[in-house]
């Protein structure tokens, strides 16, 4: 009987977990598309403003980098440079 019981655990802990784990697969694939879209979104924003293109990654790594005239800043740090 000590068998069956750790047998049943095993199966329900198995179980939970391949729930999980198509949840998380779920929610990645979501995240992906909203990535792609907000992407999509970037790229014709800055092509309808001719005088905005977007640059690497900021050091801060929570935004990417805005040039404008001539000037490099990031909106989410507040770092700034001229180039």
């Amino acid at each position: 009987m000590g068998r069956r019981l750790s047998s049943d655990r095993t199966g329900r802990w198995q179980r939970t977990l391949s729930r999980r784990l198509a949840e998380l697969q779920s929610e990645l694939e979501e995240n992906q598309r909203r990535v792609t879209q907000l992407e999509n979104t970037l790229k014709a924003v800055t092509r309808q403003t001719n005088d905005i293109s977007i640059g690497g990654p900021c050091s801060c790594g929570e935004s990417f980098l805005i040039v404008r005239q001539r000037v490099i800043y990031c909106p989410q740090c507040e770092y700034q440079r001229t180039m």
